[in-house]
């Protein structure tokens, strides 16, 4: 136990002890965006590329909205509504068909956490629910912003 009674190996002891703390601290404040209304997406689904884009995300105070938020927005021509959780990053939408409104594919999935000047990632599980979208099942997708 002498080698850390010497200054220099005490100082250096409690720099690396501080440097460790402050990078996990650092770590912790990273959460996914508090909001992503207002933002576009270049989506790849089962290989095919598409543009989401979330036109807006309810508040908080909205009907059913404690916890997580209401979004709407367009998947290429069409729309979709579904929800967002800012505390966990989790997204949950419905993509319906431009002419009759029927639900044709179910999104469900997760988003990075928000680092400044970083590109923020979406992915997750795409369901079909019908057969013009591709074959009935459950597929990958993923997306940047």
């Amino acid at each position: 136990m002498r080698l850390f009674n010497k200054p220099s190996c005490r100082r250096g002891l409690v720099c690396a002890l501080a440097l460790s703390i402050g990078l996990a601290a650092g770590a912790a404040f990273a959460t996914p965006p508090a909001s992503l209304g207002n933002t576009t997406w270049a989506m790849q689904v089962n290989r095919e590329l598409t543009q989401l884009v979330i036109t807006s995300q309810s508040g908080p105070g909205a009907p059913g909205a404690a916890t997580c938020r209401i979004i709407n927005g367009t998947f290429g021509v069409a729309t979709i509504r579904g929800w967002y959780c800012p505390a966990t990053g989790r997204i949950h939408f419905v993509h319906k068909n431009a002419g009759s409104g029927n639900a044709v594919r179910v999104f469900t999935g997760n988003l990075s956490d928000d680092v400044p000047g970083e590109t923020r990632y979406m992915s997750g599980t795409v369901t079909v629910l019908d057969a013009a979208f591709g074959d009935y099942g459950e597929y990958n997708f993923s997306a940047t912003n």
